[in-house]
């Protein structure tokens, strides 16, 4: 069954017996769905059956029981593809979903699913702002009006229902933004042909800021480890994008991938893990990639497969070794930098393996880490704090060249840091620097990650002004 009408949302909002049917959770269905559902975002992403998915849910909610969490799935294969029919259709199920049985559908129903609806439907509608950057509305005036007729009605219904709003509002200005006469704009006067450099009048670049990629947004919400992650991934994506020689991108990832790891994984025998390692043949092409002449695309598809695998650290040898090869040494420094300080935090993990016996850090990967070029150098020489004067630094790059160049310096002074002092003032540079230049979320979530690691090092008794510089920050 693949939804395109509004007829065929009717049988899924319609009554059953009890109102609500039966509960799906022993049915084969479901069980299907949740495995099946639970390949998104992980190493099996491309193998995810959508229109298996799709039918299972639709049958389960038109004859079997009414599930939230079956209308989350349901939602997902409906706004996945970029298809803005399909996207209006979803909004529409939402809102009808939200009139009919929202407060009475499995498995939180009544008083009992008070506090955990709004939760849900807040990830319902943060999943579909992220899918709607998908939506290509160029000469499709009919179905961005259906979207943006469909948001209205559901906006409508969230109002009166009082549930968190701020992920349809942005939704709301995505819309706006797209809008077909925006995307499809008349032709203009095409201006003189310049005789070198492809530029126009006065010198300006032949290609427009319009055509510039927009940055994400970081939303990050207490609580929301999932939401978050992928906040910081989709930033440290685009960073990489713009920037690939630029490390910040890289350490940002790492930090998404590892910051909410704060124990060992349970084992069998207090080394055997029960987690499945990265296939052998994806290894063996990043490991063939890596030791001829690698692309830049390889470098990307490794990335993307580090975000699925935190525990492969493997993987950021191969990354790394990657980076030197395609000549950007700091980003290979600021890999090996981050990989060093999640072993440091979580002592004993070296010591793991995966299920299938294979070690979480194997010998070349051990050597790797332990052959830290310049280690044990002094620290330099001169007066003063060196991250205050490299912060000044960096704020004169924001002002003349941008963000990308402004972090630079810091992350220069960060792979040059000699004491884990000098490491959280360089990061706390950053973070304030990520607040001057707007990005505040960011930032907030920069201030957290250091207020969480300098907290148990009871820094008090010894340097009382970090900690409180923290926690203002915090306050703000």
């Amino acid at each position: 069954m693949r939804i395109t009408q509004d007829a065929q949302l009717e049988p899924l909002l319609a009554p059953l017996a009890d109102g609500v049917g039966r509960p799906v959770t022993d049915t084969e269905a479901f069980a299907w769905l949740d495995e099946e559902m639970m390949k998104v975002g992980s190493l099996q992403h491309g193998e995810v059956d959508w229109p298996g998915a799709e039918a299972r849910a639709a049958g389960l909610l038109a004859d079997t029981g009414k599930d939230l969490r079956v209308l989350g799935h349901l939602l997902h294969c409906l706004q996945q593809g970029g298809d803005a029919v399909r996207f209006a259709l979803s909004l529409a199920l939402l809102d009808g979903a939200l009139a009919r049985w929202w407060e009475t559908a499995y498995p939180y129903a009544g008083a009992r699913g008070k506090r955990a609806r709004p939760k849900l439907f807040q990830q319902f509608t943060q999943r579909a702002v992220t899918l709607a950057g998908a939506l290509d509305f160029q000469g499709a005036a009919e179905e961005h009006q259906a979207c943006r007729d469909a948001l209205a009605r559901l906006r409508g219904r969230v109002a009166e229902q009082a549930l968190p709003d701020p992920a349809l509002e942005e939704l709301a200005r995505l819309l706006d933004k797209a809008t077909p006469a925006a995307a499809n704009p008349a032709p203009a006067t095409p201006a003189p042909a310049s005789s070198a450099g492809g530029e126009g009048p006065r010198g300006a670049p032949a290609e427009t800021a319009a055509t510039a990629p927009r940055a994400p947004e970081a939303r990050l919400e207490a609580g929301n480890e999932r939401g978050n992650r992928q906040a910081l991934l989709k930033m440290a994506e685009f960073l990489n994008d713009q920037s690939p020689g630029e490390a910040l991108g890289y350490r940002l990832r790492r930090h998404a991938i590892w910051h909410t790891i704060q124990g060992l994984p349970m084992t069998r025998d207090g080394q055997r893990t029960e987690l499945a390692p990265v296939s052998a043949d994806r290894a063996a092409e990043y490991r063939e990639a890596a030791g001829g002449r690698p692309t830049l695309a390889d470098w990307q598809r490794i990335e993307n497969s580090l975000a699925l695998a935190p525990y492969w650290l493997e993987g950021h040898r191969l990354s790394a070794e990657m980076a030197g090869k395609l000549e950007h040494p700091r980003c290979a420094e600021a890999i090996r930098d981050e990989a060093e300080r999640f072993l440091a935090r979580l002592p004993g993990l070296e010591a793991l393996t995966f299920s299938d016996g294979s070690a979480f850090l194997d010998p070349a990967t051990r050597a790797w880490l332990e052959a830290r070029p310049g280690a044990g150098a002094p620290p330099a020489g001169g007066g003063g704090d060196t991250w205050q004067a490299g912060l000044e630094t960096a704020r004169e790059r924001l002002a003349e060249e941008g963000l990308a160049a402004a972090l630079a310096v810091l992350d220069e002074g960060l792979a040059a840091a000699h004491s884990p002092r000098e490491s959280v003032y360089w990061r706390l540079a950053s973070a304030d620097l990520l607040h001057e230049a707007g990005l505040a979320a960011l930032a907030r979530q920069h201030y957290q990650a250091l207020h969480d690691a300098v907290t148990p090092l009871e820094l008090d008794r010894w340097e009382p002004a970090l900690p409180a510089r923290l926690a203002s920050a915090l306050e703000t």
